[in-house]
């Protein structure tokens, strides 16, 4: 199956980028491996997750985990290459260039999710 890509809202206000949806084991274990750097309106997004590495990776990015219901629990940003990252709780992993999360204004405690 291909990976489904949606419009990403922010605290109920749309933004003008796009949320990559993974939804198989492959596309979560793969993400952003082996891709190159995305730019400042994509997003990856693995659901059912609540820790990811940057093992092989070769650039920074932000992590930003979420709830069920796609409410903020932590941000990482700029985590960079042969790094891991967790998030006890959370269900989802938003995956994207570093500096995106501030330059969206994101937050611990908004709502974010693919619309």
């Amino acid at each position: 199956p291909h990976m489904i890509t949606h419009r990403v809202e922010h605290n109920r206000r749309r933004l003008p980028m796009h949320v990559h949806v993974c939804e198989s084991r492959i596309e979560r274990g793969r993400g952003l491996l082996f891709r190159r750097c995305p730019d400042q309106r994509t997003a990856y997004l693995l659901r059912h997750c609540s820790a990811i590495h940057t093992v092989g990776m070769l650039y920074a990015i932000d992590i930003v985990f979420c709830d069920a219901t796609g409410r903020i629990m932590k941000i990482v940003r700029g985590l960079r290459p042969f790094r891991m990252a967790r998030h006890a709780g959370s269900c989802q992993v938003w995956e994207l260039a570093a500096g995106v999360s501030a330059k969206w204004g994101w937050r611990v405690g908004d709502e974010i999710g693919p619309c």
